[in-house]
């Protein structure tokens, strides 16, 4: 009988919260845009993560968009900010910033690959995988507005268990995300 009720208010609270930011997400449009720049992603002190983890998911970020854009037209300019191009985006574009902050990094566990290798199965799910999560904000640049803001975590998978695939997958998911409210 209690875990009946927990479930279903575990239930009622998954509906909630999942349709309230599907009202949210659902008046987003980046259809104006006509250029996006990447900043280097926050890496906060203290975090596990290296100091060079905002650069590298930046990139990783602007790689998957651009492969992405090359599929759907989405953009004319795709940049990282501080690269060659970036100054160019400004001339007449309307221009989306996205800048964001690592939330989690963690390595794949030595231990916890032998178990996943041995155990297999459901006691094995999991078991060593790399993780990586990050804050991202889109931003209008000529207003200086947050238009969107949102968490992506992803983790790695058996055959490329490393957290710079996580953070490969974290730049897809992106750039999904990205697919999305642009309409295509």
């Amino acid at each position: 009988m209690k875990m009946e009720r927990f479930l279903a208010i575990f239930l009622a609270l998954g509906v909630v919260l999942g349709t309230s930011s599907l009202g949210m997400a659902a008046d987003v449009s980046l259809k104006d845009y006509n250029a996006v720049v990447v900043q280097d992603l926050e890496v906060p002190s203290g975090s596990p993560a290296p100091e060079s983890a905002g650069m590298q998911m930046a990139e990783k970020a602007v790689y998957q968009i651009k492969r992405y854009n090359d599929k759907y037209k989405l953009f004319d300019t795709v940049v990282k900010e501080g690269g060659k191009a970036s100054k160019e985006t400004a001339s007449g574009k309307k221009v989306l910033i996205i800048k964001g902050e690592v939330k989690e990094y963690s390595v794949a566990s030595v231990g916890g690959e032998v178990r996943r290798h041995f155990a297999g199965g459901p006691f094995g799910a999991g078991a060593g995988t790399a993780d990586f999560a990050a804050h991202y904000k889109f931003i209008d640049k000529e207003s200086g507005k947050v238009i969107y803001e949102t968490d992506l975590r992803t983790s790695s998978t058996s055959g490329n268990n490393t957290v710079e695939y996580a953070m490969d997958r974290n730049g897809e998911a992106l750039a999904k995300l990205i697919v999305k409210f642009k309409g295509k």
